[in-house]
């Protein structure tokens, strides 16, 4: 195996154990359910449908529509159940500045990965 190959695995597996980690530990401090946000089901699929098509990844687009649909199906729930930065409780909004840091993280780890194999430098 090619040490780029060895490097490439070796940073995805670290980084689905560390949003694994993240997630197990989102759900462990949830005290109370909260009702999902179809705004984001929306986004989501305004997102997902063109990249699909774009690309023309059938799954992608596919889901893409699939959100885009429950999001338009519960228009009337977007305000009520939108999350916002003023209704969170101290704890809520440290958790949610972690999660941001570590997704920014893994984005420029992730960029700085392509750059270094497009480079041939990995």
């Amino acid at each position: 195996m090619e040490a780029s190959n060895l490097w490439l695995i070796l940073s995805i597996a670290i980084a689905l154990i560390v949003i694994g980690l993240l997630i197990a530990v989102i759900f462990v401090k949830r005290k109370e359910k909260s009702p999902p946000d179809y705004y984001v089901f929306f986004i989501m699929g305004l997102i997902w449908f063109p990249i699909g098509l774009a690309t023309g990844n059938s799954p992608l687009w596919i889901m893409g529509v699939v959100f885009l649909t429950i999001g338009l199906a519960n228009k009337n729930k977007w305000e009520k159940n939108r999350k916002k930065w003023s209704k969170m409780g101290p704890a809520e909004r440290k958790l949610m500045i972690i999660t941001m840091i570590v997704l920014a993280i893994l984005l420029l780890a992730g960029f700085v990965m392509f750059l270094l194999v497009d480079k041939g430098v990995i």
